[in-house]
C-alpha cells in the first residue's frame, strides 16, 4: 500500500484507502477468528458432553464390577462350604461303606445254586452242602449258619439264572475255612451244577473290585498268581516276591511292562 511518489493529497488519499482496505480486512479476520472461536466452543461443549457421558458409564461399569466382585466373593465362600460338605460327604459314605462290609464280615455268596434245590429250610440244606462239597475235615467243628436266603430281586423264569444264595456264619473263622477249602479243590460242583463261593460285599466295594478286571485278565495271560485282597488291593506272586496294588491302572502298566 505505500506509494513512495504523488502530491500529498493523493498520498493522504491513498492513504486513506489503504487504511480502508486494512480496516475491512481487519474485520473480515476478527470475524472468521469469531466463528472460527465459536466452533471451537461448541466443540468442547460436545466433548464435555461426551466426556461427562463416559463418566456416567464408568461409574456405572464399576458399580456393575463392584457388585459382581462381591458376588464372586459370595460364590467362593459358597464353594468353599460346599466343597467342606461334599469332602464331608465322600468321608460319611466311605463310613457307611465300610460299615456295611463289616455288618457282612461273616457273610457269604454261593452261585450256581439251581433256584428252589434248599427247599424251605436254607440253613439246613447249606450246612450239609457246604460238608457234602468241602469235607468234614474242613470245618473244626459243626458249622452253624446264622441266617439264609436267595439275593432279593425276582424269582427269575425258567431257562434264566438263578438268583445268588447269600447266608451268614455264626461263627467268622467258618468262612476262612470255606473260602481257603474251596481255593485249595479249585473247581466246586454240587449235584453236577458247578458252585463258586464269594465275600458278600456292599456294591460300591464291588464296583472298586471290578476295576481290577483287565489286570486280572493280564496276570492270568502271564501264568502269574494273584489274589484280590480286602478290601480292594490286587497282590501279584512275582519272582522277586509279592508285590501289591491298590491302583488298577498302576497294576495295568505294571503288568503290560512284564517281558
Amino acid at each position: 500500500f505505500y506509494r513512495d511518489s504523488g502530491t500529498p493529497v493523493e498520498l493522504l488519499e491513498s492513504a486513506r484507502a489503504d487504511s480502508q482496505v486494512v480496516a475491512g480486512k481487519r474485520g473480515s479476520l476478527t470475524e472468521e477468528m469469531r466463528l472460527g472461536f465459536n466452533s471451537i466452543q461448541a466443540g468442547f461443549s460436545g466433548l464435555h458432553s461426551e466426556v461427562a457421558s463416559l463418566n456416567s458409564k464408568l461409574d456405572g461399569i464399576s458399580h456393575c464390577l463392584d457388585a459382581s466382585e462381591r458376588r464372586i466373593g459370595d460364590i467362593e465362600d459358597r464353594m468353599d462350604n460346599v466343597e467342606n460338605v461334599l469332602s464331608e460327604v465322600h468321608r460319611l459314605r466311605e463310613k457307611c461303606d465300610d460299615l456295611e462290609n463289616r455288618a457282612r464280615r461273616s457273610n457269604l455268596r454261593i452261585v450256581g445254586l439251581p433256584e428252589g434245590i434248599e427247599g424251605r429250610d436254607s440253613i439246613s440244606f447249606l450246612e450239609k452242602l457246604l460238608v457234602e462239597v468241602l469235607g468234614e475235615g474242613t470245618f473244626p467243628g459243626r458249622v452253624e449258619i446264622e441266617r439264609a436266603h436267595r439275593a432279593l430281586r425276582p424269582r427269575p423264569k425258567e431257562g434264566e439264572k438263578p438268583r445268588i444264595m447269600i447266608f451268614k456264619l455264626l461263627r467268622f473263622p467258618n468262612k476262612v475255612h470255606i473260602l481257603r477249602r474251596a481255593r485249595e479243590l479249585g473247581q466246586l460242583t454240587f449235584k453236577n451244577q458247578k458252585i463258586f463261593f464269594f465275600p458278600d460285599i456292599s456294591a460300591e466295594l464291588q464296583a472298586r473290585r471290578r476295576e481290577f478286571t483287565e489286570a486280572r485278565c493280564l496276570c492270568h495271560s502271564l501264568h502269574l498268581l494273584f489274589s484280590l485282597l480286602h478290601p480292594a488291593r490286587l497282590r501279584v506272586l512275582l519272582r522277586e516276591g509279592p508285590r501289591f496294588f491298590v491302583d488298577p491302572e498302576e497294576a495295568v502298566e505294571f503288568l503290560k511292562r512284564l517281558p
